[in-house]
């Protein structure tokens, strides 16, 4: 039954070019753009290091959050047809076909990935370690899961499409206080102070130190982030569910 909702899901979501597309060529976007007219400058600062391997982990940070979104307007769409309490009244749970999308989702988020780097190569990227690069896809993939399992929380728990994509929007959002363009230590004290506090910017950090090979000083920090967040969509999704059946 698993298995059935997953392939279901990853159909629609590979026959879907808003949901797969979407999300790709934001990220090749921001890539083509911030690459093009920041590079030198970015180089220069950066103590000659490459820019675009500084800004990578960013790009594909905003293209995930974006392509996670997704679960929760797959699960949406059932919700508004009806078809996801048919499956309740069916099965008894619909946790099996809340998989489906998170899954679907991943599936989704890595193919992306996988694109947006190879696009990245073309324009001269060159990973500094490739066993690094697999841990940055990997940490990536962790913030997927953690974001969609929220998304579908709020579709379960709001029945709304403007309420569901506000997940990954404020996730988006937060990415520009991070060291977008800069590391954190280079930016204004306002702006560092701010940088500091988001948990997001553990994240980037330690995606850049794994693809670098360099120091993991922030991996730490961002392993908490990151199950806090996956364990804080669990519950969230667990509440949500509960609260969809007392109310129907």
């Amino acid at each position: 039954m698993t298995l059935t909702a997953i392939v279901r899901s990853t159909r629609v979501i590979l026959r879907s070019p808003a949901l797969l597309i979407a999300p790709l060529a934001q990220s090749l976007f921001f890539l083509i753009v911030y690459a093009g007219q920041l590079g030198t400058v970015g180089s220069g600062y950066l103590s000659g290091a490459s820019f675009i391997s500084f800004l990578l982990p960013l790009i594909l940070l905003t293209g995930a959050a974006t392509g996670a979104g997704a679960a929760g307007k797959l699960l949406l769409s059932d919700i508004t047809s009806g078809y996801l309490d048919r499956l309740r009244l069916a099965h008894g749970s619909i946790g099996p076909f809340v998989a489906g999308p998170v899954v679907a989702a991943l599936v989704g988020v890595a193919m992306q990935t996988l694109v947006t780097i190879a696009g990245a190569a073309l324009v001269g990227f060159r990973p500094g370690n490739w066993v690094g690069l697999g841990g940055m896809i990997l940490v990536l993939i962790a913030l997927s899961l953690g974001i969609a399992l929220l998304s579908i929380a709020v579709a379960v728990r709001t029945a709304s499409s403007a309420s569901t994509g506000l997940v990954p929007l404020v996730v988006f959002g937060l990415s520009f206080f991070t060291g977008f363009f800069a590391p954190v230590d280079e930016l204004s004290p306002w702006m560092r102070a701010v940088a500091t506090v988001n948990p997001l910017s553990y994240v980037i950090d330690a995606a850049r130190q794994l693809e670098s090979g360099g120091a993991f000083k922030a991996l730490p920090v961002a392993l908490i982030v990151l199950g806090t967040l996956v364990v804080a969509g669990i519950a969230a999704c667990a509440l949500a569910s509960n609260h969809a059946r007392r109310n129907r």
